[in-house]
């Protein structure tokens, strides 16, 4: 791999399947964006201890320049349930180089599925580890089974904002400006996710929306439609601490505050847009021509769109959605998309283009005859007293069934 900040690549390229390579680049700049809404290379460890999560192994100098992430592009078979998480790590020393000022001085925190390269401290940092294990855990089989990235993900975690900045400048490059944009939060490009402390609730959330990125990015051989991507993503976000400590997540795709309450207000203000327009449209669109109120309420809305796809209709269009998840990691969306549309669609699908959808492919309709149903199950899940299913991870949709019978 050439040395951190020297001939960038477009973001999502170093992990594309032969001729996905722009869609992904098209996606990586609007994915960077979105999160507004919100050195040299380091060393791995020379086999150091393993600890426990929160407890301090034997330290040892990382020295070995990381390989190019892309190398990781394999992929291991699918399990078919959840798999058992080892929330231990090893810790090694890291140090982020600095070319004013002193270096920051670090560790990489190596768990089965990562490689954690962190200067921050504390109580974020230590339990991140097996955040990050529990999460993509929670990837692999909460929808449908899927496989296992075959070499560890590399993950930046940064105590400062002026860190991840530097960072950044030395993986991107060239492309670096794009993603010093982003107001708080983070980003995934390459198969790296790359993101600061910015609190503790806040963190882990953006860690779990990133970290879906960067598992597509190294696993998928083709790229979703970016809303489906980024739905997915904000679907993966809610969570909640169990166990004696509560020091375990668990992860609840309604237990999402944030989603909810935006969409709540969406729907107060009259501006969910339609599913056909939702689809068509990207957070880097949004922030260009309305700011970033409009990227909040495109987040909320692609996260009930998700649960829509899931559960809406007594869960008539998972299927399709599954389906859909299933041809992006095999490879094999852009040809059913070629199949049912033509050649001239599925090249717009490989490259990232907008203006199919993909979505009514695999639905066997146009999206647009699925907004009447849309609209009234976002209307149902922000009805009065639907917070408390929210906060306890539940469906509100449950509630109202409930209350009919």
């Amino acid at each position: 791999m050439p040395a951190m900040g020297q001939g960038a690549r477009a973001p999502w390229l170093a992990h594309a399947a032969p001729g996905v390579g722009l869609a992904r680049c098209a996606q990586g700049v609007a994915l960077a964006l979105a999160c507004l809404a919100f050195a040299t290379a380091c060393a791995p460890r020379n086999e150091p201890q393993r600890a426990r999560a929160g407890s301090a192994a034997p330290a040892q100098q990382a020295s070995a320049p990381i390989a190019d992430a892309s190398a990781s592009a394999g992929v291991l078979p699918p399990a078919s349930s959840p798999r058992a998480v080892d929330p231990s790590f090893s810790r090694s020393a890291w140090t982020l180089p600095s070319e004013q000022g002193p270096a920051a001085e670090g560790w990489v925190l190596a768990t089965d599925s990562y490689r954690i390269y962190t200067t921050a401290s504390g109580r974020i940092a230590d339990r991140l580890p097996g955040f990050l294990e529990r999460a993509l855990a929670h990837y692999t089989s909460t929808l449908l089974p899927l496989p296992m990235p075959s070499k560890p993900m590399d993950t930046y975690f940064l105590g400062t904002r002026g860190q991840w900045e530097r960072v950044t400048q030395r993986l991107m490059g060239n492309d670096a400006g794009i993603y010093l944009r982003i107001d708080r939060g983070g980003y995934s490009a390459r198969g790296r996710s790359v993101f600061y402390d910015i609190g503790p609730r806040d963190t882990f959330v953006i860690a779990a929306h990133e970290s879906w990125h960067q598992y597509t990015q190294t696993v998928f051989a083709e790229a979703l439609p970016l809303s489906l991507e980024e739905g997915i993503a904000t679907y993966m976000e809610g969570y909640r601490w169990t166990g004696p400590e509560r020091t375990e997540p668990e992860f609840l795709p309604w237990r999402n505050f944030e989603r909810f309450g935006q969409l709540r207000d969406t729907v107060a203000g009259g501006q969910v847009l339609p599913v056909q327009e939702l689809l068509l449209s990207s957070p880097q669109d949004l922030l260009g021509e309305q700011g970033s109120q409009a990227a909040l309420r495109y987040y909320a809305q692609v996260w009930a769109l998700i649960h829509f796809l899931v559960e809406g209709e007594g869960g008539a269009y998972k299927p399709a959605l599954l389906e859909m998840i299933r041809d992006a990691k095999d490879g094999r969306l852009s040809a059913r998309v070629g199949q049912a549309l033509g050649e001239r669609a599925a090249r717009s699908v490989r490259f990232g283009r907008r203006g199919v959808d993909v979505l009514g492919v695999y639905v066997g309709k146009p999206s647009s005859e699925l907004d009447e149903a849309y609209q009234r199950f976002v209307r149902d899940i922000v009805k009065t007293g639907a917070g408390q299913r929210i906060s306890a991870g539940q469906s509100p949709l449950e509630a109202g069934a409930k209350k009919s019978e």
